[in-house]
């Protein structure tokens, strides 16, 4: 009996050591999920750091996805002060060109005004390929010139993979991208706040138009809403799901963490039945999965902090000092794995001006925040952040002793300084040569005088 007991206590201890390892948890050394879909990337959008990818290459129809670039072109021409969000914008005869009878529309005819904002909205939240082409010629003047600003920017972002031939997204042979050009496109897509919050609107009302009732929108990007809840996941937000024959279900997401957000773009995916019966749209599926394996895994970590000293630097003349210590004037933060060694996984190089051939040394007074060097930052991996501005943490004020004596020091060995003392020396000699001579002579004349006045004393006897 005893020895069943240890039999059944011994089991049941090899089962809880393998539960520990095979279940899944947060660990940070937990492997990533397996993504079924065509592409996938998960991209730190401050670094551009890549996280997670499949595929990341591999050129693809996008589909939707496009509409992140249309809106990203508008909100950076409100940037430049070229438009603004407000502005009534009357929809162009061109405004149905090259979609399809299947295409989703909103039925915004010729002569109908909408603000840019309200055209936004139903470009990203109801999908709508007309709003797209007006968007894309109230920003360009044209949609050729608009198509040909897109492929612009996406160039500028890094993109080498992406063509672009309309600004909605509707399929053609020469419209394609990658899952990585798309997350760069993404990552910008996301510095603008406005956007972000058009594109995480679940359920939106366009008010009336001079030509049209209201529109109520609903978004078709199943993650977002709590009424999929298969699909939903409470800490994404926006940006834009799609589907087509030919591109499948992709999706464009996001998730904001300190503030810093981390995009994933899956393309190329399928419906699945599952067990329960549903039909599961596997584009919401694996960037859920992604997300929970990030939020598992990864954190938001200091590689570089501005309250962190990073280096001492001597100082001359400095009052009750001889050095000053130095921070970095910028922070950086990077999504990393919870148990990555920063120290080993970073290289910091740190350039101090003062100590430069040819420099002068850094001297007193030195006041907080003045610009003392640089500092570059590089990963094993090949990236490099920087350089990073190496600033005086606080005020170094000059000793007066100490400047007394480095000014007398520079008096003594000053070129001027040294004729002088040899032109005194030389008339001190000169001097004392007189003065010697000057004795001789007159203790001679004094000789001379007393021996004439004994040879003359000595004639009168």
């Amino acid at each position: 009996m005893k020895q069943l007991i240890r039999s059944l206590l011994t089991l049941a201890l090899v089962l809880v050591l393998l539960l520990g390892v095979v279940t899944p948890g947060l660990a940070a050394d937990e492997a990533p999920p397996v993504i079924d879909a065509r592409a996938a990337v998960m991209m730190d959008a401050a670094s551009g750091n890549v996280l997670y990818s499949l595929n990341a290459d591999t050129p693809l129809y996008v589909a939707g996805l496009t509409v992140m670039m249309t809106a990203l072109l508008a909100a950076e021409a409100v940037d430049r002060g070229d438009i603004d969000y407000a502005d009534k914008v009357t929809a162009f005869s061109t405004s149905q060109s090259d979609i399809t009878a299947d295409a989703s529309i909103q039925n915004i005819v010729p002569g109908e005004e909408m603000s840019l904002k309200d055209l936004l909205t139903c470009a990203l939240v109801g999908g709508a390929s007309d709003a797209c082409n007006i968007i894309a010629e109230y920003v360009s003047g044209s949609l050729s010139r608009f198509v040909s600003d897109m492929n612009i920017r996406a160039a500028e972002l890094g993109c080498k993979s992406t063509s672009f031939v309309n600004a909605h997204g509707l399929p053609n042979e020469n419209h394609f991208s990658t899952a990585y050009d798309m997350a760069l496109i993404a990552a910008a897509f996301v510095q603008h706040e406005e956007l972000v919050e058009i594109a995480d609107t679940v359920e939106a009302e366009i008010p009336a138009t001079n030509l049209s009732g209201a529109r109520k929108l609903t978004n078709g990007n199943y993650i977002l809403r709590q009424d999929y809840t298969r699909y939903y996941y409470s800490l994404a937000c926006g940006l834009k799901s799609s589907y087509t024959d030919d591109a499948g279900y992709c999706l464009a997401s996001s998730m904001k963490t300190d503030g810093s957000y981390v995009v994933s773009i899956v393309l190329g995916c399928k419906v699945l039945e599952s067990d329960n019966g549903f039909y599961d749209i596997q584009s919401f599926i694996q960037t859920r999965q992604l997300f929970q394996w990030f939020n598992s895994c990864y954190s938001l970590r200091d590689v570089v902090s501005t309250i962190e000293p990073v280096t001492e630097i001597p100082i001359r003349l400095a009052e009750g000092t001889d050095t000053v210590v130095c921070c970095a004037s910028e922070e950086l933060k990077l999504f990393l794995p919870n148990d990555l060694d920063i120290s080993e996984e970073y290289t910091r190089k740190i350039r101090i001006f003062s100590q430069q051939e040819g420099a002068e040394p850094l001297t007193a007074p030195v006041s907080r925040g003045q610009v003392l060097g640089e500092l570059t930052v590089e990963g094993r991996d090949g990236s490099t952040y920087g350089p990073f501005s190496l600033i005086a943490n606080t005020d170094v004020a000059v000793s007066r002793v100490e400047l007394m004596r480095q000014r007398l020091k520079e008096l003594l060995h000053s070129k001027g300084f040294r004729t002088i003392f040899l032109v005194v020396a030389a008339v001190i000699l000169l001097y004392i040569a007189f003065v010697i001579r000057y004795r001789i002579l007159r203790s001679r004349e004094r000789k001379a005088r007393r021996k004439e006045a004994r040879e003359t004393a000595a004639s009168r006897k």
